[in-house]
């Protein structure tokens, strides 16, 4: 008998300390902070990226499907995002310029990012943004040049404002290509023609680089049918015409 009661003391001590050590548990959980940030998101439709012009998903909202890219903004909205959220499948990506140009940031698919604090240069800054299958897409613009055109663009690994060539042309030369002025100098070029390019350095198709450093004088910077490239010193940012040729020998 004696021992049967203190097993059965033994017995109740035991359930207490496991009811006490459970309470404790669950008074632990309810004390952690909560998820705010995920919450004050799920107004976010299911497929969509949802901008905010407010911290933590506050503010103004602006919807914008898994197939809607936008290389800019109207004036209502440019420069006005604050938190994200990528209610996708995609990666998002966003930009501080038009174009999908300047400083960029990613989001994974089914993720929120915040611009509101830390780093002074995403507050208020955003300008693009596209959705992608990869974040590697992120990083480059080719993919908006239509075919059989030559392409320019203001930002490297074709970023940036972009510049579509119709080739006509010139009444005084006889070139077939485009002439420009300084304001389209590209940094990235894609050629989607059946013909290789040759760019100058003069509005009249002609022109010479001379690289100091190599020793070397070149009278022109040829990108072959189909290529696209970063475009290197001293050609970065210099060019104000092109032509398309059969050959690369026939360039100026």
């Amino acid at each position: 008998m004696t021992i049967m009661r203190r097993h059965g003391e033994l017995t109740r001590r035991r359930g207490a300390l496991i009811t006490a050590f459970l309470a404790l548990i669950c008074s632990a959980f309810l004390a952690l902070p909560s998820n705010a940030g995920a919450a004050a998101f799920d107004d976010c439709p299911a497929n969509t990226l949802c901008l905010y012009s407010g911290p933590d998903g506050t503010g103004e909202r602006r919807d914008f499907t898994d197939r809607q890219s936008l290389e800019s903004y109207d004036a209502t909205w440019d420069d006005k995002t604050l938190s994200a959220k990528n209610n996708t499948k995609l990666w998002a990506c966003v930009y501080v310029d038009a174009g999908y140009g300047g400083l960029l940031q990613t989001v994974m698919p089914d993720r929120f990012d915040e611009y509101s604090d830390g780093d002074a240069r995403w507050v208020k800054t955003i300008s693009s943004h596209k959705l992608v299958p990869s974040r590697a897409h992120c990083f480059t613009g080719y993919e908006r040049c239509p075919d059989d055109r030559i392409c320019t663009f203001a930002q490297e690994r074709g970023r940036g404002a972009m510049t579509v060539h119709t080739a006509t042309t010139d009444p005084a030369t006889g070139n077939v290509g485009s002439s420009y002025g300084t304001g389209a100098a590209p940094k990235s070029v894609w050629n989607r023609t059946a013909k290789h390019v040759c760019f100058y350095p003069e509005p009249t198709f002609t022109g010479t680089w001379t690289d100091t450093a190599a020793g070397h004088t070149y009278g022109a910077y040829v990108v072959l049918r189909g290529d696209s490239t970063t475009v290197p010193a001293p050609f970065a940012g210099t060019f104000r015409s092109h032509e398309l040729v059969d050959r690369t020998a026939d360039c100026q």
